[in-house]
């Protein structure tokens, strides 16, 4: 990281400026000045938004290049740039001089999209990037002044070898940002990111873009991860394989089998316990970058790098792997392999058993056994295998515009893993697969899908204990044994010792410390869920699930300032998405609306922008006018509806108005619906809550107790200290709509205090309830207001 006594200028450019920027680089360096510009296609990654946010933080001056190409950009990580830089200067004295624009076309200040602090001072104009020497000199002159001599021009002012200044103050025109159709986003930031995260994860600096740190009050600033100490070095015997370069004919039909093969060679190299190697979801972001492989080792914290190819030709294969010294770029070795197909396995663990030789590392016989044994003999089995764990790695986004993606994963990994125990009876981790496949549809995926029947529990049962069978030493076999015992028989203790025995094992990789979090947060074992959490998340730091289980569950137990760091990493990859999230934290913490205000002043108008204001208004009780009908949702489809969650908030904002008839109207047909989908799926909560909620708003309390009381059976917050309160909040609502205030208020006074995050109102706290007209019939209740006004009901929980 760069020092704060750091001369260096910060040059910050869109991707399309390029060659520009470097020349301009080129002349600076020249004339002999410091210039940090990053001229890597970044896949982004923490490490590196660190090493960027440093050099903003530290930068002596800062030289935004201006021109068409940054103004048809609307969104880029130049972007976040620009705003961190000129966020700076509030710290600064007036006559400090850092911020220098530079503009390289005919673009006019005028009309630029530039945050407005850029315009306190005069630019710099030099056409196609042609750098006079004054302008270089100008700039010598500028480091060498810790402020303005008196009648010296502002940095960007002319000087010598610059054009004549445009008006410099000019006010700031709106610009719109164009987000995309996303409106009910919003709440369950943790619920269904794994797919999503992983399949559209940023390939550049400039679609990385992160939003600015928040503030949590009138000078309170919420920190973000830039401020955390860098990278760790991960010690002498470590080493990060960067993803295989797939040299196949066929691209797109054989990358599950790179891929796999990518994750193979880690998951062997993770069983050697003196070995450190970062895992396979940190290891994926570096598909593709054009770093050095002395920054990537760095950044990592590693001392080898390894970097391999595969082709696949019919039956033949050829792989090819390299052991790197990253600080010599020096290849340690090379082993080319030219073989039949059916050698993939003894490949892999030679590799493993190579690496470990060149880095000095014993393996144990019981790691040996494991990374010398086959998981198949049958490459057909393996193939399909690998493509359902391609499917569980890319998630729901590998369903683009289906309908109800979260079951269809499932169903399509079912298939696959069929296939494979079919082809080959033994093959003890497709087993391990298909019986968690098999667990979690009937513990529920995402409380959308689940099949409780005790067929679906029988044949998790068969495929764990066929996958024991046959290889009850592998760790994946027992940490899937651990989740049947969770998800099926409810057997907490069994579970919690399976994934102990797993983190023994594997000591190094995040998988374990995520299923012992989840666990103990179903237990409700807070602080011990955030521990593991935390160490899963230090273990991977892209992983989508502790990411999102690690923001959910700050956020959860209203630890606001540390969440939003967590969230960070989500802004970072969707910020179209995220930024919303990201700015409703305030208002969470505080209960201060100023940081939603300003996200939203800054969108295009539309109906995106008009989804969003919807939903904010639900948090925060907007409507204060009758409802403009432009800013309602469509009205749903009744047959083909997933949730009817739009509906419930739209009747009820509509119920408070005293506008009951309309708010009925639009709800009278959802119970049929809803109860012919539930004689299809019985012990799908999520539409019993929604047919609860639906009758307690058309006025049938008894109909809708019973509905929600349901699926409190199907996951009792006994049972799931996570899960069954979010639950528990629809019997509130129930309670609050039908009349039965005092059921009500007991019952929100206990969700309270308990760690909960809402799937409605993007958690449980009291600012939302004070102002969401989701709440109303309790407003003016003096036992209401005592409750929302009690300390402890706003302090953190764990």
């Amino acid at each position: 990281m760069p020092t704060p006594a750091s001369q260096a200028v910060f040059l910050s450019y869109a991707s399309e400026d390029a060659e520009t920027a470097r020349r301009i680089c080129e002349s600076l360096r020249a004339a002999g000045i410091e210039v940090w510009f990053d001229q890597s296609e970044l896949v982004g990654g923490d490490t590196w938004d660190r090493k960027i946010r440093g050099q903003l933080a530290t930068c002596a001056l800062f030289v935004p290049v201006i021109s068409a190409h940054t103004q048809a950009r609307l969104e880029g990580y130049f972007r976040l740039e620009w705003k961190l830089a000129a966020q700076r200067t509030h710290t600064m004295a007036d006559a400090k001089p850092f911020l220098l624009p530079v503009v390289i076309d005919a673009t006019r200040d005028a009309e630029a999209h530039v945050p407005e602090e850029f315009r306190a001072v005069q630019w710099t104009r030099l056409p196609g990037g042609e750098i006079p020497e004054k302008f270089c000199a100008r700039v010598k002159a500028l480091l060498g002044s810790s402020e303005m001599e008196p009648g010296r021009p502002r940095p960007g002012e002319r000087g010598e070898g610059a054009a004549a200044p445009t008006n410099p103050r000019t006010p700031q025109a709106k610009v719109g940002r164009r987000v995309p159709s996303l409106a009910w986003i919003a709440a369950a930031i943790a619920l269904g990111a794994v797919g999503v995260f992983l399949a559209l994860r940023p390939t550049s600096k400039e679609n990385a873009g992160s939003g600015p740190a928040l503030s949590l009050s009138s000078g309170t600033r919420l920190p973000t991860t830039e401020n955390s100490a860098t990278t760790p070095r991960l010690g002498p015997k470590s080493i990060a394989v960067l993803p295989f370069d797939n040299l196949s004919e066929d691209k797109d039909a054989s990358a599950f089998f790179a891929d796999g093969m990518h994750e193979d060679v880690i998951t062997n190299l993770l069983l050697i316990r003196e070995l450190r190697c970062v895992p396979h979801a940190t290891a994926l972001t570096l598909r593709g970058t054009k770093k050095s492989h002395r920054e990537i080792a760095d950044e990592l914290g590693v001392a080898y790098l390894f970097t391999g190819s595969v082709r696949r030709a019919e039956k033949k294969i050829r792989i090819t792997g390299t052991l790197l010294n990253p600080r010599t770029d020096e290849a340690l070795w090379t082993r080319p392999y030219d073989k039949e197909l059916t050698d993939v396995f003894a490949i892999q663990a030679e590799l493993a058993q190579a690496i470990a030789a060149e880095m000095k590392t014993l393996i144990s016989p019981e790691a040996k056994k494991l990374i010398e044994r086959p998981p198949t003999e049958n490459l057909a089995a393996y193939d399909s295998f690998l493509k359902s764990r391609d499917l569980r790695r890319r998630g729901v986004a590998a369903f683009p515009g289906v309908r109800g993606p979260q079951q269809k994963l499932l169903q399509a990994q079912e298939s696959l893993l069929q296939a494979a125990v079919t082809l080959d009876p033994k093959f003890a981790l497709a087993w391990a697969d298909l019986a968690w496949v098999h667990s979690v549809t009937y513990y529920g995926y995402l409380s959308i899908w689940r099949d409780r029947t005790p067929a679906r529990r029988d044949k998790a049962k068969l495929a764990i204990e066929n996958a024991v069978r046959f290889a009850p030493d592998e760790p994946e076999v027992i940490l899937n044994l651990g989740y049947y015992h969770q998800f099926c028989e409810r057997d907490y203790a069994r579970a919690a010792m399976e994934f102990e025995r797993v983190e023994r094992l594997l000591p190094n990789a995040p998988g374990p410390a995520v299923a012992l979090a989840q666990l103990f947060r179903s237990q409700g074992r807070w602080l011990e869920s955030l521990a593991h959490i935390q160490k899963a998340a230090k273990l991977d730091p892209s992983d989508a699930v502790a990411n999102s289980d690690l923001f959910a569950l700050l956020t959860a137990g209203r630890r606001f300032e540390e969440s939003a760091a967590e969230l960070r990493p989500f802004v970072q990859l969707f910020p179209r998405v995220y930024e919303f999230t990201q700015a409703r934290l305030p208002f969470n913490a505080t209960g201060s609306t100023r940081e939603v205000e300003q996200f939203l002043a800054a969108l295009a108008d539309g109906p995106q922008l008009r989804g969003m204001r919807w939903r904010w208004a639900q948090q925060h009780g907007g409507y204060v006018q009758p409802i403009d009908p432009a800013d309602l949702p469509p009205v749903k489809n009744v047959s083909t509806s997933e949730s009817w969650e739009p509906e419930i908030a739209t009747a009820a904002i509509r119920a408070a108005r005293g506008e009951v008839g309309e708010a009925r109207s639009r709800l009278e047909h959802a119970p049929a619906n809803l109860r012919a989908r539930l004689e299809l799926e019985p012990s799908n909560t999520s539409l019993l809550c929604d047919l609860a909620c639906i009758e307690a708003l058309l006025g049938h309390p008894a109909e809708a107790l019973r509905a929600v009381r349901a699926a409190m059976e199907i996951t009792p917050t006994e049972f799931d200290r996570w899960q069954g309160p979010q639950i528990e909040e629809n019997l509130a609502f129930v309670y609050a709509w039908t009349g039965d205030k005092e059921n009500a208020l007991a019952t929100y006074a206990r969700l309270l205090q308990t760690p909960c995050v809402s799937p409605r109102l993007a958690g449980m706290n009291v600012h939302t309830m004070r102002h969401s007209l989701w709440f109303f019939p309790l407003r003016g209740d003096p036992r209401w207001e005592a409750l929302l006004n009690d300390p402890k009901n706003k302090a953190p929980l764990f």
